[in-house]
């Protein structure tokens, strides 16, 4: 019965890490592996990384906590997420991520339909080399993405 299923290794791409807004993202599955379907990223934040109110206007995003613990205001909404925990965040929603405590927290982070937040964060990755950019190349770039940054607190 299961002769008729095709399947295909998508590989891992592991090695390809980016860095940016403090963060580093090992690509797992790129979103040119899977024609823009959709990538993987396992993502460190360290100790006290906040990343800026925004939403993703295509964009769909899914948490697995893999170590430390993380807050995310989801549309104001706290939600709190530890080692095994998930978090969805769905398109068209503002949120902000901070990590809580002085542990380092790691996710595997899932983008779905459509793909291309790796190349959002390794376009934002070539810019932080440059040294810390400004928020409006940010915003601009973003919005290449269908992400929008938002004004206000962080959680």
């Amino acid at each position: 019965m299961n002769e008729n299923i095709e399947t295909k290794s998508l590989g891992v791409d592991s090695g390809r890490v980016i860095r940016a807004f403090g963060q580093e993202a090992h690509v797992l599955v790129s979103s040119e592996q899977t024609a823009d379907a959709f990538c993987v990223l396992r993502v460190s934040f360290p100790p006290g990384n906040v990343t800026p109110p925004h939403l993703h206007r295509a964009t769909d995003e899914t948490f697995l906590i893999e170590s430390g613990e993380i807050e995310i205001n989801r549309g104001g909404e706290l939600l709190r997420g530890r080692k095994g925990d998930v978090i969805y965040l769905p398109k068209g929603i503002p949120h902000a991520l901070r990590v809580i405590g002085n542990a380092e927290g790691v996710a595997l982070v899932v983008y779905v339909v459509p793909g291309g937040f790796d190349r959002f964060f390794a376009a934002c990755a070539e810019e932080f080399k440059k040294g810390e950019p400004e928020m409006p190349l940010l915003v601009k770039l973003a919005a290449q993405y269908g992400i929008e940054f938002q004004s206000g607190p962080p959680s």
